[in-house]
């Protein structure tokens, strides 16, 4: 079903120079791709006597009506309590909306209207703003390779890793890192993504071994797992152990297994550097992992990580770990 888009500028700017060419309001929604009662109520609302006003003024006109019926959000007592409890969760307006539209599918918002509502003057005092995720940080130019190799053994190039992986489109592939907090070189959080659901399993490990290392990674993601990514740390060299195959990034290019080096951009809302390491507890690492892997994802269609894990897995693979 095609959902109503509200107009722009350049949309008012075709209707207007379609209507200096004489078309009628059926050929102006032929050429503008618009249903022709968007075309008329367009007419009826942004013109007068003399005419369709210019685009530029057709545009004021229709902000400044909107301004005086009041935000959409404030109208609808409902969409208001939803967004506002959202926000306040740490969930960014995009999938805020997204997830409304999925289950209100005749009553959608878009991501700017519910930025519009947490900034305006009105609600200024609910500080709704601070509740917003930071913005994500450009990647920027990538660093020079390093010219050394590695000194894993056995190792597989990400080069080599199957199409059906790079493309997300078979479940169970995962990548695996290690982030470090402030008071410890030891003291790490174990991170593991699945690639296509973007589910996580967060692990707490007080050394960085290999061998304590990849015997975790092996009893969060189980048996049914198919493969595992790595960067070269040589907390990973004992990964010929694991009996699945196993691939690693180039050296000094960790950004290759992009899935969990995404994640832990994203843990880092939760779990700052400045976080002293030994105040960090396998609990707290749960929790974190539970609020994660149920927030409705934009590259998932506004689904949640869980709820896509869990329709691609298997009734008998119940190789998660159980959350609290």
């Amino acid at each position: 079903m095609n959902h109503y888009i509200q107009l722009k500028v350049r949309d008012r700017i075709r209707i207007y120079e379609c209507l200096k060419r004489g078309l009628s309001v059926d050929e102006i929604a032929q050429e503008t791709g618009r249903h022709k009662s968007t075309i008329y109520r367009e007419l009826q609302r942004n013109g007068d006597e003399i005419g369709y006003f210019y685009p530029c003024e057709a545009h004021e006109q229709t902000k400044k009506r909107k301004a005086r019926h009041g935000s959409k959000i404030n109208r609808n007592p409902d969409l208001k309590d939803y967004v506002i409890e959202q926000i306040l969760l740490g969930r960014a307006p995009v999938v805020i909306a997204g997830r409304w539209n999925k289950n209100h599918p005749n009553k959608r918002i878009c991501a700017e209207t519910i930025y519009q509502f947490a900034y305006h003057s009105k609600n200024v005092d609910l500080e709704l703003w601070k509740h917003f995720p930071k913005a994500k940080k450009k990647r920027g130019l990538m660093r020079k390779k390093r010219k050394s190799g590695s000194a894993i053994l056995h190792r597989i190039s990400i080069h080599n890793r199957p199409l059906e992986i790079e493309n997300r489109e078979v479940f169970g592939h995962f990548e695996a890192d290690l982030i470090f907090n402030k008071g410890s070189q030891s003291i790490n959080t174990l991170t593991i993504v699945e690639r296509k659901s973007r589910m996580v399993f967060l692990v707490k490990h007080n050394s960085k071994h290999s061998t304590p290392i990849i015997k975790s990674i092996e009893k969060q993601i189980g048996n049914a797992a198919l493969s595992c990514t790595f960067d070269n740390g040589t907390e990973f060299s004992d990964h010929w152990k694991m009996r699945i195959p196993t691939y690693f990034c180039d050296p000094g290019s960790p950004w290759q297994k992009g899935s969990v080096e995404n994640m832990n951009g994203l843990l880092r809302r939760d779990i700052p550097f400045e976080l002293d390491s030994k105040l960090i507890t396998q609990e707290y690492l749960d929790s974190v992992a539970y609020r994660i892997n149920n927030t409705p994802r934009k590259l998932l269609g506004y689904s949640t990580p869980m709820e896509v894990f869990l329709k691609n897995l298997k009734k008998e693979e119940n190789y998660f770990r159980a959350y609290p």
